[in-house]
Parts: C-alpha cells; structure tokens; sequence
C-alpha cells in the first residue's frame, strides 16, 4: 500500500504545485512540430529497433506520450483540424489539391487565437497546405511570418525556391534543415524582443520524393535490414528530422527557455508505405488505425511529469483547446464556431480529478471511406473491430455483435448529417484583396474537364501540386477553376506555360462571368522535363519539374465583383499541332485604372 499511497501523494504535490506555476508564471512558448507522413512505428521509442530518434524518443520521455492519438488520413485534412479544433470537413477542407484542401477564411485558427488574445508572435515555417491565396494564406491566417511553400509537397529537396511572406524566397540548402535554421532564428528574434511566441514548423518530410542528404544515406543504403530500400529512405528522411529536432531542443536550452516552452510532436497520417506499423491495420490514405493512429509527445519541464503515458482517446481537435488554456484563454471557444476538441491538459497535467468524457472520433476520407472509433471499437458501414481484443483489425464482428455495430453506425452518421457537406466543393480562389494584387492559379489549382486523359491530362496521375496540364490534344476539353471576385478589377493576364514549335498559333479563350479574352501563343518555349531527384523512387519518373517555363503576357481581363463564386475558365479555340501548349500557370496582375 505504501508506494500507491505515495504515488498519490506526489502526484497531489505535482498538481498544486502545476497550479501554482500556471497562475504565476508568463504564457509559455510554443514550439509545434508537425512531420509529413511518418508512421506511428517510425520513432524507436515505439519498438522499433531499426531507427534512431533519440530527440524524437526525449521529448516523450521528459513529458507526455499518448498512446492512441488520431489524425486524419491525409495531410491537408489533419493540418486543417490542428489549426482550428475543428474537423476539416467543418472548415472546408476535403481533399489534398484541386483547392480541397483550402481552409475556409473565417475559421479562427489557434495563431490567430494566440496572437490576438494571448501577445504571442507567430511563425510558420514549412508546408502549409490549406490555402495558397489571400485571405487563406497563413499571412491571412494568424502567422505573422512564414517561410515555407503553401501546396501539398515539395519536387526538389535541395536549394529550394520557397516564399517568406509571399514572396519568392531562395534558400539553400537540404528544405528541412532550412526550415529549421528559420524556426530557430525566429524563436532567438522573439526571446530577444521578450515576447512569447508560437512557432509552427510543420515540415515535409518524410513525405516522398525519397531525396535524402548524402550523410543521412550513407548510413542505410547498404544496409540489409530492412530489406526494401525505400523503407530505408524513408528512415533515413526521419533520422534527418530527429537531428533537427534535437538542434531545436538545443536552442531552447541555450536561449534558457527550455523550462517555459512547450513542445509538441505529431505526424499528419500514417506511413506512406507498408512498413512497420505496429500491426495495425492500414497505412497512409486508410480510415482503418494505421492510416490516423500517430505519435504525439507533448513535453513541458515542471509541468508535464516525465514519462507520462496517456491512454485515453485523443486528437488533433483536442490541441487548440489544450494549448489556448496553456497560453491563458480558458474560453477559445468564444472566439471560434463551435469546437470540436477538448481540452486535455487535466490529463497532461496529471489532474486525477480530470474525467475523460465518453466520445468518439470521426474519420472521413470519402463518402464511401470513413470510420468512427470509440474506446474500444473502431467501426465502418461493413466492419466492427475490437481494438482491445484485436488491435490489427483482423476478425469482423459486424455480424457477431449488431447491436454495437448498429449503435456506432447511427452515432457516425448523425456527425456526418452535422460536418459532412452533402456535396463537398472546393473553396474559390479570390481576386480583388489589396494584400495581394498578384495572384498565381496554378496548374493543380484547375480541374480538367471532362476528365482526365480525356482529351487533356496532368502531366502525371490527379494533379498533384507542382504539376502541369498537358497532353491537350481535343478542342472540346477545357481547365476551369471557381474564383471569388471581391472588387471589380482590370487585370493583366499572364500565361507560363511551354511550347514546341509545332504548336505555335495555338489559341485559348479565358472567361470569368460575361468577361473573356482570347490569345494566341505567338512564341515557342522548349524545357526538357525531368523527374525528382530520389536515391529510391516508388514510381520511375515521377514528381516532375522542368528546366524553365516561358511567362507571356496574353492580354486583359475585366472582371466584375460578385456575391457569389464563378468559374474561370481556359478553353481551347484552335489547335495548329497534334496538342496545345502544356500550362503551368495563370498569373492575374492587378491594374489600376481610373
């Protein structure tokens, strides 16, 4: 009885000794660290024997680690109910490209929350992926500075053209050691300055291309263990994130922060390939456990008590809430719509008066994929598992037990009638904000029409970003995208696109409501393409870039302001060679006129 009676008592010391600091103390710092497709098994401290992640493994070690933490799916979707506490589908967010993954405007997201009600200074520095335009880029979102690039990966990993703040930004260097050079001279800036600050730093990596800086390879590529190389890239891609973790641990200890700055760790989805998971079932892209199941420490020194394992059912929703009361806004929700998280930090405080409410938690990729987990189970329209009895969701009890079956069904789809859009649309692109009188729609921000490969394609398989359109070959096939046109507005239009010779004289029609303008391509523009460059690759030749794209301007466009979205379009109207030139982009230049 002893030791219980003991552990009772210095956990009672622990919380009034909490309560204390937290009413003392000045709001601490926030250091959010997000990675890009790294699985629940892809840190060491969750039995994997093949890879190092010491600073990873130190930050759950010398605070929290929850043992069963949910995301969505995808990226964009996860990056979305971080940000807002909120499901994505709530908030806009559906899709990876095509502007499904645009964060709708009016969600209050925690930067904002921060800044505005607690004096903090905001950061982002990576990959943003809700939003590349005004008002939904993270400028316009709470961030007062980021370096980073807003679509949803990356082609070339090294000496990379990013933005800060919306302009061209270039950097040198291997993209997350750059971005955690700029983390970690924004965190200096702000503990100079003696102001608080909330650096987001949610990088891209181990998110494919498998391009990984020459030390880091070394040391897998001719390993036997584990035999597949791409599982070896994606290690080493993880160890080069753990190396840069720890230099930001570091910094917090030089600029003596350490004790007043909380850190936080998670990963977006499961693994991108099928790899070590911990036996669940699913990987990146499922709504099974493997696909959302993820790591997520949470280390705050005098707070959080090392080696705390939290059990309960947690998710991205519940971070804003948990991290507003940490920063000293006990109500967020009365700045936001209606929260979907709770906030948890009873549970990471070690509060034993803290009581978990029952709840489940929604996962929709599709309208025909999704899931609903609650304590124990995780059920579809078809599947019931016992995450308890059979954690890799291997025996259906669908038929065996109805009634839970049933009960979990009608929970799922009385949130689905609540979050779930009937029809899903994608967010418009806005024209006429004053914070940007250049806005770039690119290539992947368009959909093609009437499908792809039917008479136009994307240069590769579903317009991911950094594509482009091609193989144009019908004039009945056209790109179009919904635009939100604030102001009225003289723009300049220019077209990046490439050209053979024997497509010079092709002409194009671009329409916005009762406004269009046609142009011929008067100029030839060859640009060899080239795929990534990976030590492995899952798929030969892919992520394309190319060595330049010619930029022209075609003419002007007058558009008229509208309460409602519109479509802009880009029609063919003549075809002199076997295909149109391939698109990279439109670029609408602001005009003033008097």
């Amino acid at each position: 009885m002893f030791p219980h009676r003991l552990f009772r008592l210095l956990s009672a010391f622990w919380l009034v000794s909490n309560s204390m600091l937290l009413a003392n103390d000045s709001p601490p710092n926030i250091l959010f660290i997000l990675t890009d497709d790294q699985g629940f098994s892809d840190v060491s401290i969750h039995n994997n024997p093949l890879i190092e992640t010491p600073n990873m493994d130190r930050i759950a070690k010398e605070g929290a680690r929850f043992d069963h933490f949910f995301v969505e799916p995808v990226c964009a979707p996860t990056r979305a109910a971080i940000l807002s506490g909120r499901y994505p589908t709530r908030v806009g967010v559906f899709g990876v490209t095509r502007n499904r993954e645009v964060m709708r405007d009016s969600e209050v997201t925690i930067a904002e929350l921060l800044r505005d009600h607690a004096g903090y200074a905001t950061g982002c520095f990576g990959k943003w992926h809700n939003g590349a335009h005004w008002p939904n880029h993270p400028n316009a979102q709470g961030f007062d500075t980021f370096i980073g690039f807003c679509g949803g990966h990356w082609n070339d990993y090294f000496d990379p053209e990013l933005e800060i703040n919306g302009k061209p930004f270039q950097a040198h260097g291997f993209i997350a050691d750059v971005l955690t050079n700029e983390a970690i001279g924004f965190m200096k800036s702000r503990v100079e300055e003696d102001e608080p600050f909330f650096c987001y730093l949610p990088y891209n990596t181990p998110h494919t291309p498998a391009s990984v800086p020459d030390e880091e390879w070394r040391r897998w590529k001719d390993r036997t263990e584990p035999e597949d190389p791409f599982t070896r890239a994606m290690y080493a891609l993880c160890e080069n994130l753990d190396s840069n973790i720890g230099r930001l641990l570091s910094t917090l200890t030089d600029l003596g922060i350490e004790k007043n700055t909380i850190v936080v760790f998670l990963t977006d989805n499961g693994p991108n390939s099928d790899r070590l998971n911990d036996g669940m079932l699913g990987r990146k892209g499922s709504e099974m456990e493997g696909g959302i199941r993820v790591p997520c420490f949470v280390r705050w020194p005098g707070k959080i008590a090392p080696g705390t394992v939290i059990e309960a059912n947690a998710a991205h929703i519940d971070l804003l809430p948990t991290l507003c009361h940490f920063a000293g806004i006990e109500n967020p929700a009365a700045f936001t719509e209606t929260l979907d998280g709770l906030d948890l930090s009873g549970l990471l405080l070690g509060d034993a008066s803290f009581q978990m409410p029952e709840r489940y938690h929604y996962t929709w990729r599709t309208a025909k994929k999704w899931s609903i987990r609650s304590d124990r189970y995780r059920a579809t329209a078809t599947t019931l598992h016992d995450l308890v009895e059979d954690p890799g969701q291997k025996s259906n009890l669908a038929k065996a037990m109805p009634e839970v079956h049933e009960k979990l069904l009608a929970a799922y789809h009385e949130w689905e009638a609540d979050a779930v859009p009937s029809s899903p649309m994608p967010l418009p692109v806005h024209l006429g904000h004053e914070e940007s009188p250049i806005v770039t729609i690119k290539a992947h921000e368009f959909e093609i029409l009437p499908g792809e490969e039917k008479g136009i394609a994307y240069c590769e398989i579903r317009g991911w970003a950094n594509q482009w359109i091609d193989r144009w070959t019908d004039l009945e096939a056209w790109a179009e995208c919904p635009i939100q046109v604030v102001r009225d507005g003289h723009y300049q239009v220019t077209l990046r696109y490439a050209c053979p010779p024997e497509a010079v004289g092709s002409k194009f029609q671009l329409k916005a409501g009762d406004a269009s303008l046609d142009f011929t391509i008067e100029e030839p523009w060859i640009s060899a393409p080239y795929p990534a460059s990976e030590q492995v690759s899952q798929r030969s030749g892919g992520y394309l870039s190319r060595e330049s794209w010619k930029d022209a301007v075609v003419g002007e466009l007058v558009v008229k302001a509208s309460e409602s979205p519109q479509m802009l379009e880009l029609r063919a109207l003549e075809k002199p060679g076997e295909e149109m030139p391939d698109v990279k982009a439109i670029v609408l230049e602001r005009i003033d006129r008097p």
